[in-house]
Order: C-alpha cells, then sequence, then structure tokens
C-alpha cells in the first residue's frame, strides 16, 4: 500500500476490502464511522495521510489509553471501546499490508475454489485424529484467514513461497504470542498436510515463524479454601436463583467441571444409586464419571424440588425469567462474579475471575495433598495426560522444596 495514499482514499479501498471479504454491513459501518473520526482528528492537526501514529496519538488525546492496553484504569475494555481499536488496527493492517483478517468466530467458512478441495481434506483429517469440535473449529477458521488472504493476494498453490508465509504474519503482528502459538500450529499442519497429499511440491512448513513463547505460571487462578468458602456462604439459598448458583458453584469449586459440562447436566446424568455423575465432555467427547458428593447432591436436590421453574428444559439449571431456556455460559461467568464481590474478598486487579479458576483451584488442593498428576488429570478429564502437568507451575510451596542450595564460592 502506498504509503502517500490520501486519508480519505484509504478508507474507501478499505471499505472495499472489507465487503469483499464479507465483513458485515455494520462492522464496516462502525469501522468507518471510526476512521472518519480519526479523520477529523487529523484534519485539525493539519495532517492529511493515515498512520499508526495518528491512530496512537488519536487514542491518547482523546481517551487518554495507548491500543493495546486494556484501558486507562486496568479494567477490560468496554464492547464499544474494543470496537474502535480493532477499528484502527484493521485500517493500519490495511495500509500496510493491503489486508484486513476477519477475526468474527462465528463466521461461515467458504473456501476459495482453487483452496477447497485441500483444505477439506485438512479439516477431515483433524476430526478423523478425534479433536474436540470447538478444536476443529479453530483449525477452520485458523486455515480460512490464512487462504482468504492468499487468495486476496492471487497466489496459487503453485506460487506459494516462504515470502506469502511470512507477508500473512506481518499482518497479525497485534496479536497476542499466544494467540499466534495458535495459528502457527495449525499452518503448520496444514502445510506438512498439503505435501503429503501432494498439492505443494515442498513442504513449506519450515518457513512459518517461530514464535518465542512460554505459559505463564497460572498463580492468579487460584483461590483458597476459605475464600471459595465465602464465596458460597454469600449466596442467599432462601430464594430459587439462589438455590441454582449454590448448586452451580460447589460443583465448579469441588469437581472442577468445565462451565460447558455444568450447563448441559441432565437429571439423567445423575447416578443416586451408585452416588456418582456420568456425563460426556463437551471439550473432548469423552465420557467422564465422577463422585457425587453430599454437598452437591443436596445442593441439586433443593433446586430441582424447591427452586427450578416449571419448563420444557433437559437441562437441569435455566434462566429464571421466561421462557426458562438453559443458562448461558456468560451468565455463568457473571455469576462468578456476582457472589466474589458480594463476598469481600480483596484481590488484585490481575487475579483473574470466572468459573475455570475454580477448575485450577481444584487442582491445586490436589497437589497440596500429593495426588498424582495423572490422576488430577482423570478427575479434570483430560484426554492427554500431559494437559494436567501445567497445573505443576502453581504448587510454589513443593517448588521450593526441591531448590539446592547454592555453595559458596572464592
Amino acid at each position: 500500500m502506498n504509503s502517500e495514499t490520501v486519508f480519505l482514499e484509504l478508507m474507501q479501498m478499505a471499505r472495499s476490502h472489507m465487503e469483499e471479504q464479507g465483513f458485515t454491513y455494520t462492522s464496516v459501518a462502525c469501522y468507518m464511522r471510526t476512521w472518519r473520526s480519526v479523520y477529523k482528528f487529523g484534519i485539525s492537526k493539519g495532517i492529511t495521510h493515515y498512520s499508526a501514529a495518528l491512530a496512537e496519538q488519536y487514542m491518547l488525546e482523546k481517551y487518554r489509553m495507548s491500543i493495546g492496553e486494556n484501558s486507562a484504569d486496568g479494567s477490560r475494555l468496554s464492547p464499544y471501546m474494543a470496537q474502535k481499536v480493532r477499528a484502527l488496527q484493521a485500517l493500519t493492517d490495511f495500509k500496510l499490508h493491503g489486508f484486513v483478517p476477519k477475526l468474527t468466530h462465528g463466521e461461515v467458512v467458504y473456501w476459495p475454489n482453487e483452496y477447497k478441495e485441500m483444505c477439506e481434506s485438512f479439516m477431515q483429517n483433524q476430526k478423523s485424529l478425534g479433536y474436540a469440535t470447538q478444536t476443529c473449529r479453530k483449525h477452520e477458521l485458523n486455515l480460512f484467514h490464512f487462504v482468504s488472504f492468499l487468495h486476496s493476494r492471487g497466489v496459487t498453490t503453485e506460487s506459494l513461497a516462504a515470502d506469502h508465509i511470512c507477508d500473512y504474519f506481518k499482518t497479525l503482528s497485534h496479536f497476542s504470542k499466544a494467540h499466534l502459538v495458535n495459528i502457527k500450529g495449525t499452518i503448520v499442519h496444514s502445510l506438512q498436510h498439503f505435501h503429503r497429499i501432494g498439492v505443494l511440491t515442498d513442504d513449506l512448513s519450515k518457513f512459518v515463524p517461530r514464535i518465542h513463547y512460554h505459559a505463564k505460571a497460572k498463580l492468579n487462578k487460584v483461590w483458597g479454601v476459605e475464600e471459595i468458602e465465602r464465596m458460597l456462604n454469600s449466596i442467599d439459598r432462601a430464594n430459587p436463583t439462589g438455590k441454582r448458583d449454590y448448586a452451580i458453584m460447589a460443583i465448579a469449586a469441588n469437581l472442577g467441571l468445565r462451565t460447558g459440562d455444568i450447563i448441559g447436566l441432565t437429571i439423567e446424568n445423575f447416578d443416586w444409586n451408585q452416588g456418582c455423575i456420568n456425563l460426556t465432555q463437551q471439550k473432548t467427547s469423552e465420557p467422564l464419571t465422577l463422585p457425587l458428593t453430599e454437598q452437591i447432591g443436596k445442593a441439586i436436590i433443593d433446586y430441582w424440588m424447591n427452586g427450578r421453574p416449571s419448563t420444557v428444559a433437559r437441562e437441569i439449571f435455566v434462566q429464571h425469567t421466561l421462557p426458562y431456556q438453559r443458562l448461558s455460559d456468560g451468565l455463568v461467568y457473571y455469576l462468578f462474579n456476582k457472589y466474589y464481590e458480594s463476598s469481600g474478598i480483596q484481590a488484585s486487579e490481575s487475579r483473574q475471575h470466572g468459573m475455570h479458576s475454580l477448575r485450577h483451584s481444584l487442582a491445586s488442593r490436589l497437589l497440596e495433598k500429593d495426588t498424582p498428576v495423572n490422576v488430577i488429570g482423570n478427575i479434570l478429564g483430560h484426554v492427554n495426560s500431559n494437559s494436567a502437568s501445567s497445573y505443576l507451575r502453581i504448587d510454589i510451596e513443593k517448588l521450593r522444596k526441591c531448590t539446592l542450595e547454592v555453595p559458596d564460592y572464592e
């Protein structure tokens, strides 16, 4: 993209590109609204060409925050501000690379014709390996964005080269390293697959840029026993909503179930005679059996008999407003924050909230009791035994016992 392209022309070119890429009318309109605001800001400063520096100056002067920050006070961005940041990143990407990555997780995938057969072959291979539906969906979106970029540049399978791969990763420069590692994995495996099936003469996966990233320890995801008790005790179990919320929180804290599995529970999952809960995990599609403790059993019965509204929904936990449908993930996330705040627990801003933090907390408690890592993996429902090894990073007290004294040297 010519660096001397005037602002208004750049906006129109980016708009046409987004429309060709299948962005919705609403998204394009929202992006254009932000771009026009930056354009007016630039004109007031005597600037007629767009640049990343101008976008940064606009955010600093108008909203007192830098692009890439969560917000001025360290809290999570509002949807309005998140949209503004995405719009500015998109225009910067288009000026630098002539391409705007599409990030909508719910988008329908239409493979470019020249890549359709090979991409469908790769996705079929991923499914045959037994990956969870949501994992396959991530691979599908990652690959779709990559081949859409190639298609927009007129790159065919015969002309695909290392430079094209590097150019694509340049468009992702503002992504987090964790996200980039995820994208890299998809592209590496897909390029290897394309080579195996004979579509690519050479294995181009070796040209995918290296990304140095190490997951941080998850100390900020762990809650102590007393903190969890305070959250549970802050729930008003005298009303129907409180009965439901208490049962959900108790299951998350004591069994470590994922949110999707909790809200998908039906009364048929409970074996009262054997004292256990049997379910098929949504993420892995693997069966899992967990003990039905007295605390959880009483909470479920109390809600089922005295709190749950009459509804045709099969799930145990439902919304308490018409039409009494199953709960959503977002509502469960809200529940955690609601009782965290009402409990009066004082924690740093970086402390991670949400039901999944209770899963990490359970793993930490099991480690403190010297539970083997493979057993923790079975309790948490991991298919790969290595998945549970990540929780070793959170047991600092055990790690301290492993330290060696450094001898003195003259």
